[in-house]
């Protein structure tokens, strides 16, 4: 159980970090949304940014089922 937990945390620590440098790289681009929506570039880099932390997750439920 310990080790379930410890592989959950890893998940959504990957997701918030992902999140976070998402929105370091829109302020260091000095991209504001209101002004302009986000171009498919910005999204790429957001799924790639937040994207390891799903799979971690999904990874971890796989492995938390069976």
């Amino acid at each position: 159980m310990r080790g379930s937990r410890k592989n959950l945390f890893v998940a959504l620590s990957l997701i918030v970090v992902g999140v976070a440098a998402f929105f370091l790289f829109l302020y260091l681009t000095g991209h504001d949304p209101d002004e302009t929506p986000l171009t498919l570039v910005e999204w790429v880099i957001g799924g790639i940014l937040i994207g390891p932390g799903f799979g971690y997750l999904i990874k971890w439920r796989g492995a938390r089922n069976s």
